[in-house]
Order: structure tokens, then sequence, then C-alpha cells
């Protein structure tokens, strides 16, 4: 079945939509003193700060610097390094072989490309455009996962490292594995406190940590799954299941841990991009590198109903906790969509009826202070369905709304607030804390341009 979503069409479309909030969350609410104080430009196992400081120390001895790079960052790194105009003085030589490499790098895969379209691999640009975490290459924060049973969270840094913390402040725990390169995505299994899976350029770590409070990597297992270039994984409400997605591959691969096999959701264009499973576990939602998306029901034998927008592709999508709503943005409209599933019951038998509206206009306003709204980058919603937060990939302020879902089936959306960041900081990934024993209220994480993680608990707004 296919169904064309044509924006600025009336599916159910509300009169008027939703506008953008123009008020400012201050600083005066009150954050438990177990929430970890995390800031990723501060710690010294920043691997930009630590190559920076081992430059300085080298200063014109270019070779150990270069090997230095190509050590932590790779080839390509070490050769962009060696083509600098700092290492052309230095040593013209060292420089003139390295861009000579370049040129023949770059013809070799304009070659490729052109031969063999159909196999043409991402670089790390073009996998940027597909990740939910704006400015993802160069960000301090690449990524932020809650732990969906318990207070534990997980932040990736642009250095490659995975820092754990839990509810003692002052402490935190690394992760870190050669095959853990360009973080793309993180995901906690559920219903079980030592397991996360890790999406980057090669495939998908997945780290089994020991039940200790303080750990390190040498007391933790990582397994390694073949799936090159992941910009998504999401696992399943049970956590038996592991859905992977990559830009390089058509297919979807559900990956069944414990016996360590895999199966595959078999299409065969365009690539996938993006992957949300509903809460209630019923339907798998897959954005692709186009304008296709796809909702795969898998009480139905894992069956796809396929989905066209006009322009752009999806963005960043979430459900609703009833799993009855499906929000998402796409990378060209300033508006938000709603895909409405509804089961109605006719003669003792049930259909699923869908609808698309659009819930909120993006556009960009100011208060003479702040900009916010534009071309959106991030949706979260809260897992008590109440507060949707909203980041956009040109203004530097979060919208935040307030949820209303009644008699299951009818959405409301209202204005409610926006955060601005500390100076010129901007956010670049958020997610809302999962349910806990320690927290009963809904709490926005916030990761900022400069490398700080804020946490704002929404309540009595």
């Amino acid at each position: 079945m296919s169904s064309i979503l044509i924006p600025g069409a009336n599916y159910g479309r509300p009169n008027p939509l939703c506008s953008l909030p123009n008020s400012e969350i201050r600083d005066n609410y009150y954050v438990p003193k177990y929430y970890p104080e995390i800031n990723l430009s501060c710690d010294d196992l920043s691997t930009s700060n630590a190559l920076s400081s081992y430059i300085n120390t080298w200063g014109s001895i270019l070779m150990p610097v270069i090997f230095r790079t190509y050590f932590e960052h790779g080839f390509e790194a070490a050769l962009n390094e060696a083509r600098t105009e700092e290492s052309a003085a230095l040593s013209p030589t060292i420089s003139r072989v390295a861009n000579f490499i370049f040129m023949i790098m770059e013809f070799m895969r304009c070659l490729k490309s052109k031969l063999f379209t159909f196999r043409k691999q991402p670089n790390t640009s073009s996998v940027a455009n597909y990740i939910e975490t704006r400015d993802w290459l160069k960000t301090y924060i690449r990524f932020i996962a809650w732990h969906p049973n318990c207070f534990k969270i997980a932040v990736a840094g642009m250095d490659d490292f995975i820092r754990i913390y839990n509810d003692e402040a002052s402490t935190f725990s690394l992760l870190k594995n050669e095959s853990q390169k360009l973080i793309t995505c993180m995901a906690w299994r559920p219903y079980s406190a030592a397991e996360l899976a890790v999406g980057c350029q090669k495939g998908i770590c997945l780290w089994t940590i020991k039940n200790k409070k303080h750990f390190t990597c040498s007391q933790s297992q990582m397994l390694f799954l073949k799936h090159y270039s992941v910009t998504s994984i999401q696992w399943s409400v049970d956590g038996n299941i592991l859905a992977t997605a990559s830009i390089r591959d058509t297919n979807i691969l559900l990956w069944h841990v414990d016996s360590m096999r895999n199966t595959a959701l078999k299409r065969i264009w365009p690539a996938c991009s993006l992957l949300k499973w509903s809460p209630d576990g019923s339907r798998l939602f897959s954005a692709t590198v186009n304008n296709v998306f796809r909702i795969w029901y898998i009480e139905n034998k894992w069956q796809p109903e396929r989905w066209t927008i006009q322009n752009g592709y999806i963005q960043s999508a979430c459900w609703s906790p009833c799993s009855n709503f499906l929000l998402f943005i796409t990378s060209e409209d300033k508006v938000l969509y709603c895909l409405h599933f509804a089961e109605e019951v006719v003669f003792k038998s049930s259909s699923i009826q869908k609808w698309i509206s659009l819930l909120a206009d993006l556009t960009e306003i100011s208060d003479g202070i702040h900009e916010l709204g534009g071309r959106p980058q991030t949706l979260a919603w809260d897992p008590k369905g109440l507060y949707l937060a909203i980041t956009f990939r040109d203004t530097d302020c979060i919208a935040i709304f307030s949820t209303c879902i009644w008699d299951k089936y009818n959405l409301s959306l209202s204005p409610l607030k926006y955060i601005s960041g500390v100076e010129n900081e901007y956010p670049t990934c958020l997610c809302f804390e999962g349910k806990n024993y320690k927290n009963s209220n809904s709490v926005l994480t916030i990761g900022w341009s400069s490398g700080r993680v804020q946490f704002v608990p929404l309540i009595d707004m």
C-alpha cells in the first residue's frame, strides 16, 4: 500500500496550526544532587585537546604529529594533517607527497562512484546529514542515551569514548575500543542494566558491562557486529531483537543477539537511515535517504506499508507513549507532521485507519533577544506524553510544547516555553530521561555545543 504525503495539503489539518513558544525557561529550577555534572570540553580525555597539546609540545617535529594523528584518527586524517599550511612550511616534501596521494585517492573515488553508483560509499559528511545530532562531525557530544529502566546515562564524545554515569554524580566509567570509531547512535538493552549497543562507522559494538558501579574497559566485554555506516539502532520493547540501519544498505538487519543470528528486512531501494520502534512493540518506523518511509507491522509477519513525502527526507521522528501517533519532521519543511493510527471495529472485524495532519508551524520567530524555529533537527517526546522538545538546524534555542492525548485517538499541541544556552552555544542532541525509581518527573537532557550536558526538569510549567 502506498500513500502520498504532500506538505501543505489538508490531511485533517487543525486550524490554525500550533505556533512556537514565545517565553523562556529561567534557570530557577531544582536539579537533584545525584545528577552528574558533565562537560566534555573540560574532560582531560578529550582527544582534540590532547592532540592540540601534543602538537604544541612537539613544535616543528612533524612526523610524530602525523603518526599520532594516524593512530588516533586514521589514515585520511593523517593525510589531511600532512597537507596543512603548517605542515607545508615545516616539510614541503612531505606535503607534496601527501597532496599527490590525496589527488590519486580522490580520482579513484570519483571513478568508482561513476562506475558503481549502486555501491557508492558514503563519506562522513554524507553520514552527518542523516543523523539526528546537529553538527555531528565537529561537536563534543555525539549522542546521549538514557537507560529506559534505571538511572544510568551514556554520553558519546567526538573522541570515541563513551562515558557512563549513574547516581554517584562525582564519578564516571569509560568504554573504548579500536572498532568504536565515529559513533552515531547508542541504545541500552531493555530489562538489562549491563548491555549497551553502539552504532559506529564499521558496525555495532555490543558492550556487556560487569555488574559494578565503577568499571573500566578491561572489565567489560565487547562483541562486534558488522554493518557498515550504521546511522540508527533500536531495541525491541522486550530486548530480544536489535534493529540496525545503515545508509549503505537497503536492508534493515534484525539481530537476535542471544543466538548471534540476524535476519534482513529486504527492500530494493533506497537505503535506510533512521529507525524508531513503537512503545507497544507492534510497529517499526524506518526512514530512508530520500523521500520514502515505511511502517513495518511486526504481528503481520513484518509486512511494510510504504509512504512518500514530497521534498527531502525524514530528519527525525518519535512515537507517542500509546503508539497511536508518530510525529516527524523533514529536512526541507518548517512544519511538524503527525501520522495517526486509529483502530476501527466493525462487525467484530478491526482495521487500522491512518491519516496525516500538520500540527505546528515552525517558521522562524524572534523575541528581540533570541531567534527560534526554522528547519527542525531533532524531536524528543517524554515517556509520559506530556512534553515535546524540538531543536533546529540554524537557530540556537529549543522549543518546548505541552502535549495532551485523550480517547487514544486525539492529540493536542500547545506552545509552552523555549530554552536557550549560555553565550554562543547551541543544542546538538537531546533526549528525555526514562522512567526509573530515582525520578518521577519529565527531565529533558540537552547536549550543548560547548560540551556541557544540562538536565531540565519540566514540572509545574
